[in-house]
């Protein structure tokens, strides 16, 4: 090959892994694995102290949209109060038996809450599903912004959980 061909074909190799790496770079972020989230049970202090009532489902496609819905009941003793705090589900977590979702706060009923408040604080709740024997575990943060939520990586789960988990994917 002579040397000009063979600086052009260099030239053309070089301009093609160029605008390959560019367009890599300026591509869609990689896919995100769907998974699945379904909690439904009581926080639990003592076992005959129930203190909050959780059922929330989320789905995560793999475009990372998530979509679902929370609802936590105040409970006395075991038994349901009025007092209910609902919101959408915006970020899920699933990995092996660990579980963490993020949701704003909504409403809280049947107080309400003033408008200029709806979404704007946000509460993460993690779940451990017990292994070898032992105790399915919750735990709920505190309130924060939910403008400075970043991702739903879990928490602490220090509390008992009398309940059902189920999760999919990761």
């Amino acid at each position: 090959m002579r040397r000009s061909a063979r600086i052009a074909a260099s030239v053309v190799a070089a301009s093609g892994l160029a605008v390959a790496s560019a367009t890599m770079a300026a591509g869609t972020a990689p896919a995100v694995e769907p998974a699945t989230l379904s909690i439904d049970g009581d926080l639990q202090l003592t076992p005959t102290i129930h203190l909050l009532r959780i059922e929330a489902q989320g789905d995560r496609t793999e475009s990372g949209e998530t979509t679902g819905d929370y609802k936590a009941t105040v409970l006395n003793g075991a038994d349901p109060t009025p007092i209910e705090v609902t919101g959408p589900v915006t970020c899920i977590y699933v990995k092996g038996n660990t579980a963490s979702l993020v949701y704003p706060i909504s409403d809280v009923a049947p107080f309400g809450v003033p408008e200029q408040f709806v979404d704007v604080a946000a509460i993460k709740i993690t779940v451990r599903e017990g292994t070898n024997g032992g105790s399915d575990m919750v735990g709920v943060g505190l309130p924060m912004l939910t403008a400075d939520v970043k991702g739903c990586q879990p928490g602490d789960t220090p509390f008992a959980f009398d309940g059902e988990i189920e999760t999919s994917g990761g």
